[in-house]
């Protein structure tokens, strides 16, 4: 390649650079406006301008951004959206002491007041959410639930994305921080019947996550879905810190009769 080539094609590169940098600072000032517009969907577009500030290369803007959002979230008792933004704080910041701090807090804040209907989902928090919603974490302790919410991650799938397949190897569980997963099941001449429709706050996955038995169904988002999931592995790794974790999951599998989305 000669000189020329190469300064070439380094002009074009650095071209091509601040051609998408001004794309992404129009589509964030956009997102701004927006944020103006509609401020009960806030929360939404602080989101959509840290994803955008992420791609830019602006680590900090898009922490600052995900974390209105999820100040927004936690405001309104949303705590697992609350949980998912945080978590995606960390995966920029691992050593964020503010963010940890408040994953603590959302996992193990108080239960509600007697005043608050406990069949209220958005009045909860984390770790009651769990235990309502997931029998699975009914049994666990305030502080081997904390330790369990600690390691989980975040996921997001679009609209038809499998999340698994029945016959797949089952090595984790998920619980639904936003959007809707449907749970089929494949019939003896290949079609799918659909079982269940699981919503906000729903978990599924557990039983094959215990087991390590193969999905007996497949689950497949119907709309844009966030996601918390977490492995075996790692459910092995905080039963080592806290032994009493595998007595209560491998007890919990034993109790439950009908294995729906595992």
């Amino acid at each position: 390649m000669s000189l020329l080539d190469f300064l070439f094609r380094g002009g074009k590169r650095q071209a091509d650079g601040s051609q998408q940098a001004r794309e992404l600072d129009a589509t964030i000032a956009e997102y701004r406006r927006k944020l103006r517009q509609q401020p009960r969907q806030a929360a939404d577009w602080y989101r959509r301008i840290a994803e955008a500030q992420m791609q830019a290369g602006r680590r900090n803007e898009a922490v600052e951004a995900y974390l209105r959002a999820a100040e927004i979230h936690e405001r309104d008792d949303l705590n697992l959206k609350a949980m998912a933004l945080y978590k995606a704080v960390l995966r920029i910041d691992p050593d964020n002491s503010v963010v940890l701090d408040k994953l603590g807090e959302l996992a193990c804040g108080r239960q509600p007041e007697p005043d608050v209907p406990a069949a209220d989902p958005g009045a909860m928090t984390l770790r009651t959410r769990l235990q309502r919603y997931a029998p699975l974490f009914s049994e666990m302790d305030r502080e081997t639930l904390c330790a369990v919410v600690e390691v989980m991650e975040c996921r997001q799938a679009e609209a038809g994305e499998v999340i698994f397949r029945q016959g797949d190897a089952g090595d984790s569980l998920f619980i639904i921080t936003s959007g809707e997963v449907a749970l089929t099941v494949e019939s003896a001449d290949k079609e799918a019947i659909e079982l269940q429709r699981l919503n906000d706050g729903a978990c599924f996955g557990e039983v094959s996550a215990i087991s390590r038995l193969p999905r007996n169904v497949s689950a497949i988002a119907t709309m844009p879905t966030e996601l918390l999931e977490l492995s075996r592995d790692y459910l092995e790794a905080v039963s080592i810190a806290h032994p009493q974790l595998w007595t209560t999951l491998e007890r919990f599998q034993q109790r439950r009769l009908v294995p729906v989305g595992v």
